[in-house]
């Protein structure tokens, strides 16, 4: 609890410092995760951060939305459907990957490692969290019910 208090005010004195707002990066299965919970990410994450932010999204994770959309079983297919439409309703940005990476993950790592700007990733998956933070990268998850976790940011190891 003590490090989730140190890692939001680091959060905050950055943002301060830079004078712009954190950026939220949005992955599929957080977006799918909290839509099939019916939670809201955008009250969710004013309750963790608690300062300005701009949540968006890949332009990779909306193709794969899309394709999820079309191909999928009913179920994921209607959570994929609904989060096309809520990343529309909220007006939530769509970036550009600007790279052509293998799979959707590769180009949010890729894309994270670029940015100048204070950034954190929200995902479930379990192997990109653990790429995150093996990168020094800031991951932010759900826990079980209600509210989300931000992980503390590390400098990458040197070996």
């Amino acid at each position: 609890m003590i490090q989730l208090c140190e890692t939001i005010a680091m959060i905050r004195i950055k943002q301060m410092k830079t004078g712009r707002s954190l950026t939220v990066l949005l992955d599929t299965s957080f977006l799918l995760m909290m839509l099939e919970q019916r939670r809201d990410i955008d009250e969710e994450l004013q309750d963790l951060i608690q300062g300005p932010v701009r949540v968006a999204t890949l332009d990779r994770v909306e193709r794969e939305l899309q394709r999820l959309g079309r191909t999928r079983s009913s179920k994921t297919g209607g959570l994929a459907n609904a989060a096309l439409e809520l990343l529309k309703s909220r007006k939530y940005s769509i970036l550009p990957s600007g790279i052509e990476a293998s799979d959707t993950d590769a180009a949010i790592l890729s894309f994270s490692l670029a940015k100048n700007e204070p950034l954190a990733i929200a995902t479930v998956d379990r192997k990109l969290r653990a790429a995150l933070a093996r990168l020094g990268l800031s991951v932010i998850y759900p826990m079980r019910r209600r509210g989300l976790l931000i992980s503390h940011k590390v400098s990458p190891s040197s070996t």
